[in-house]
């Protein structure tokens, strides 16, 4: 890290989540970063610390960001991740405001990651999948398919904070529904064009294992 450069400190928990679009979005730009990791345990003590009372939080030398969206969008702009003009940066938000669509569809994956009871869990997760999740992956892949036949990324003709939000969810969709995307050639050709790119792959192949 150069002398003049920010620091920048993210805190979270000791698992991929919300967090994980931010530690893409740093790999891809190769800019260094404390990756804060902390326990269930330690997390009431700080909690009122935090500018919404949730993680993730971004310190910008020493000022917290809180809010994943807002941080995703900071690193994206200094990144140069966030589109070459205004229609682009809308494109790329309104793609990620999707995700947000995405996660609170049907009963809501939170609500079914959360759900006591396994038979109802199930039930939940099962028809999350075959009858709520499909029209929003169809939607997603049209929107690929318009920009360069789908061949490339969702807004132009470079990476975006969009590529690395959509690519992180669609993987954790996959991990907790096998072949839920990869039935989408698309979606899965785009989500390993992603995973390749320099920095991101390099990321994925050292990051610590856990289970989500």
């Amino acid at each position: 890290m150069a002398r003049n450069d920010p620091h920048y400190k993210l805190t979270y928990f000791n698992f991929r989540g919300l967090a994980e679009p931010i530690r893409f979005l740093f790999a891809y730009a190769k800019v260094d970063y404390e990756d804060n990791r902390i326990t269930h345990e330690e997390w009431p003590a700080i909690k009122k610390t935090t500018p919404f009372r949730t993680l993730p939080i971004l310190e910008v030398d020493g000022q917290a960001i809180g809010e994943s969206n807002a941080i995703g969008r900071l690193l994206a702009k200094r990144f140069n991740l966030y589109g070459k003009d205004d229609i682009e940066q809308a494109k790329v938000d309104a793609l990620v405001d999707f995700l947000e669509d995405v996660k609170h569809a049907g009963a809501g994956m939170v609500t079914i990651f959360r759900e006591p009871d396994e038979k109802k869990k199930q039930e939940m997760k099962d028809k999350f999948f075959s009858e709520t999740l499909p029209d929003y992956i169809e939607v997603l892949e049209q929107h690929l398919k318009n920009n360069n036949g789908g061949k490339g990324y969702f807004v132009g003709n470079s990476p975006t904070w969009a590529d690395i939000s959509i690519a992180v969810s669609m993987d954790r969709l996959d991990s907790w529904q096998p072949g839920s995307v990869s039935k989408y050639p698309l979606l899965a050709a785009h989500n390993a064009r992603v995973e390749g790119l320099e920095g991101i792959k390099d990321w994925i192949a050292k990051r610590p294992k856990t289970p989500m």
